[in-house]
């Protein structure tokens, strides 16, 4: 049960976040040279929320390597229209951007989200072949809660035991490595799950022992886990989540590249990473898709 108090604080957190996105994004063209669009794409059942976009690089004959998406929002915001700059970024850069969208909180909670993501997963692995996706080299990727939920599907995907509790099912797709930027690890810390983000993560779910130890995603990492790239920034809100990710992918010896951006002349905050205006957000992107770019087949 989400409470007219946490309501109120997603609705809030909405006009914020996309006033915010809005002026970032201004005046960026939604049509760029060497990129074709397949634009609202249906992958479930819900009209408005399972539909997904797709950004191919002309450039690139035969099979692509492909970049899926999973974007942040603090689990109740988020469309795929707001990431559509930079996914168009990432197709001129050599690779397909699935771009999709999902429910979200507080008509959803945990793990309603996470079905979402597996079932646009098993779309792509279906459609593959309808846009010249390769299969055999497949990235994700997600911001923020995009990348807790990037972080909990790589562990669903490398442990089977985690995977058994959500009950999915593995896709053909071969994903060769992850992307996390501003990604809120550790979920379960204090302080992490405060306000808006209590309308997917409620009382109910954390009171419930099996959805509980769900979230707790850190403890089923095993050695198998995916190579990463983790950007944050100076001025990330949740920069802490990434460094104490960092120490404990390097204490399990795991393969992974951490990177800050920013600093007291040059500030950078939390997702700065989506600003294509932004020089350093640019020397992220292109540090990310080079890091791929060591993992395709």
């Amino acid at each position: 049960m989400v409470d007219e108090a946490t309501k109120q604080a997603i609705l809030d957190l909405r006009v914020a976040f996309k006033e915010s996105d809005d002026q970032r994004d201004a005046g960026l063209p939604t049509e760029v040279p060497g990129v074709t669009r397949h634009n609202d794409l249906t992958y479930g059942a819900d009209p408005k929320w399972h539909r997904l976009d797709i950004y191919l690089p002309d450039a690139i004959k035969g099979k692509i390597p492909v970049i899926i998406n999973i974007h942040g929002g603090g689990w109740c915001y988020g469309t795929k229209e707001t990431y559509q700059f930079f996914g168009l970024g990432l197709a001129k850069r050599g690779f397909a951007f699935v771009n999709p969208n999902y429910r979200l909180a507080p008509e959803v909670q945990f793990p309603g989200e996470m079905d979402d993501v597996n079932r646009y997963l098993h779309w792509v692995d279906e459609h593959a072949d309808e846009y010249q996706l390769d299969r055999q080299n497949v990235f994700l990727m997600g911001d923020s809660a995009g990348g807790q939920m990037a972080e909990q599907y790589v562990t669903i995907l490398t442990n089977p035991e985690y995977r058994d509790l959500f009950g999915y099912k593995l896709t053909q797709l071969k994903i060769r490595a992850v992307a996390f930027n501003s990604a809120a690890f550790f979920t379960l810390d204090e302080g992490m799950l405060e306000g808006a983000v209590t309308g997917y993560f409620t009382d109910e779910v954390l009171n419930d022992p099996k959805l509980h130890n769900m979230i707790d995603t850190e403890k089923y990492i095993t050695k198998n886990f995916l190579p990463s790239f983790m950007t944050t920034a100076n001025e990330d809100f949740i920069r802490d989540q990434t460094m104490k990710f960092d120490g404990f992918l390097r204490a399990k010896g795991l393969s992974h590249v951490t990177k800050s951006y920013g600093d007291e002349e040059h500030p950078e905050g939390h997702v700065f990473i989506c600003n294509q205006k932004d020089v350093l957000a640019q020397q992220a992107m292109d540090e990310e898709v080079a890091f791929f770019k060591q993992y395709l087949v």
